[in-house]
């Protein structure tokens, strides 16, 4: 009966949440209170990726605060039905997921965006349940889930132990392997009482999500030059990177700062105390943690490529390696006319030993050979000729143009507001800067 009344009110509550996110929208208390908490936030340091993205402008910044914070009350809102809803399901959610977890793939013939919605959908209702407080006399310690043991004619839906079955977690000396029992399995209609089950294996949906961000957040790297690099820098391993980036200047190599970030967001989270580790054990880690997130990339571009154009039996082989480089190197001959030894300083490409006395750049003249080849198969040759003289009249304009005439356009292009708008606050901008550049007057000494 309470799952019928939870279905039955579920609708309505969706629809009175939607009402109310509307109504917040006018509340002006609300958004000075947001204001006055971000700014304080501010001040003690948080939200540096934020502050580095919003603009100056305080009337700018505030819209989009504000439809930051929309949009994320907005995405919370339950939808108005649910997958289950549908037959065959008549609104029992256990059955649904039961045909989920158990392979719906055979339902959905060609249509995978579909299917993938369904398991994206299902992945944000279950969430990522990597690690469970268990207490202890002394304390609580945190301790990895595992997939409930299978059992013969158990339920396919992933059950986290640690989490809500009861179970006991079992560690090992010189090991951070965690296993969990059950005591009460499935009966064994053999022997008459219920077996006792051991667990090592993760939860299917924390490892597709951890897929899944790693796959979104992560960056191949040479993990062993990350790692001396990130020792050579000087940075705390104990705060943020971008924080420190941002102040320190000269560091001794560059550093995929974005990806480190998650990397030490994995650590500290699925291990505590990381950042109480010695400095060396924790650069182990983190250069550990990146290797794997290599083969984890690796292997998801694998199977996509060879999904798109592989032949079985034979060495997977795209037609370029890095088809955007080669149309920049294209561009910038085509266009710009540059050399290809300016090409190569700009796209990173080292002059070869022999440029001294043979004065060429086999490397960078077959990036441009293969970038010319792209653009000319997707628009012709006389296509991409009339490109070359549409893109040379459009940097024309733009170079001709003012600054502030420069600011306009690009605020109106990137954030699809009309021109004069987008005019009016480079304006205004100008004004705020001009006056923190302008020395302050002193009073004459009496």
């Amino acid at each position: 009966m309470r799952e019928e009344f939870k279905e039955l009110v579920r609708p309505l509550v969706a629809k009175r949440l939607a009402a109310l996110v509307e109504q917040l929208w006018k509340d002006d208390d609300l958004w000075k209170e947001i204001r006055d908490r971000f700014e304080q936030g501010s001040l003690r340091g948080n939200y540096p990726t934020l502050l580095e993205e919003l603009p100056e402008n305080p009337e700018y910044k505030d819209y989009l605060l504000k439809m930051g914070t929309m949009l994320a009350m907005r995405s919370l809102l339950p939808p108005t039905r649910q997958p289950w809803d549908e037959s065959p399901f008549d609104g029992s959610m256990d059955a649904y997921r039961e045909e989920l977890y158990g392979g719906m793939a055979y339902t959905y013939a060609d249509e995978l965006p579909e299917f993938a919605n369904e398991w994206l959908e299902e992945l944000a209702r279950v969430g990522y349940r990597g690690m469970a407080s268990v207490g202890y006399e002394d304390e609580a310690q945190r301790l990895p889930t595992k997939e409930q043991a299978d059992r013969i004619m158990d339920s396919t839906v992933s059950r986290p132990l640690g989490v809500d079955e009861e179970a006991y977690p079992v560690t090992f000396e010189n090991s951070r392997q965690v296993l969990w029992l059950q005591l009460k399995g499935e009966r064994s209609h053999k022997q008459g009482y219920r077996e006792v089950r051991a667990s090592d294996r993760l939860l299917r949906t924390n490892e597709a999500v951890l897929a899944a961000l790693t796959v979104l957040e992560g960056k191949q790297v040479d993990a062993r030059q990350v790692r001396e690099a990130l020792d050579a820098s000087g940075l705390a391993l104990d705060e943020s990177l971008t924080r420190q980036s941002l102040e320190k200047r000269n560091l001794p190599a560059p550093l995929p700062i974005n990806l480190l970030e998650y990397v030490f967001l994995l650590l500290r989270y699925h291990r505590p105390g990381f950042d109480d580790l010695p400095r060396e054990e924790r650069l182990d880690l983190i250069e550990g943690t990146c290797i794997h997130i290599n083969e984890c990339i690796d292997t998801a571009r694998k199977l996509t490529a060879f999904l798109e154009y592989g032949t079985p039996g034979k060495r997977q082989r795209g037609a370029t390696r890095n088809a955007d480089r080669d149309v920049r190197a294209a561009v910038r001959r085509d266009v710009d006319g540059w050399t290809y030894r300016r090409i190569g300083e700009e796209l990173g490409v080292p002059l070869p030993q022999d440029f001294d006395y043979k004065g060429d750049h086999p490397r960078v003249r077959q990036m441009v050979s293969r970038g010319q080849s792209i653009l000319e198969r997707a628009l012709g040759k006389d296509g991409w000729r009339k490109h070359i003289e549409a893109m040379r009249t459009e940097a024309e304009r733009w170079n001709a143009l003012s600054d502030l005439e420069q600011c306009a356009e690009d605020l109106a292009e990137g954030l699809g507001m009309p021109y004069e708008e987008a005019r009016r606050i480079c304006i205004e901008e100008d004004k705020r800067r001009e006056e923190r550049m302008r020395p302050k007057n002193t009073e004459p000494e009496n």
